[in-house]
């Protein structure tokens, strides 16, 4: 997925998550985590939105809410750890 898909798909979450209705409950972050497909990137152009919002306006109650349950969902998910390549020399010590 390009990049541009994941802010597309990241704003779509920052709606959802800002929807009244959600409220952090455990479905609203199921929810969230459905509509990133399972992957991390939407959710974290989400709270990367959301905070640029709460950066602007600090009392911004729904943001605060909104970004408590996209981070409840970023948890939910769990970390990846990008593999490390291994690397070979290229030169080899003498003895």
């Amino acid at each position: 997925m390009r990049s541009s898909d994941q802010a597309v798909l990241g704003a779509e979450v920052l709606e959802e998550a800002l929807h009244p209705a959600a409220g952090g409950s455990p479905d609203a972050v199921a929810e969230l985590v459905t509509m990133a497909g399972g992957r991390r990137p939407p959710l974290e152009a989400a709270a990367s939105l959301l905070v640029a919002r709460l950066h602007r306006r600090s009392d911004d109650f729904d943001a605060t809410t909104a970004l408590c349950s996209v981070s409840a969902a970023l948890s939910r998910i769990g970390w990846e750890m990008p593999s490390v390549a291994t690397r070979q020399r290229l030169w080899r010590r003498r003895r």
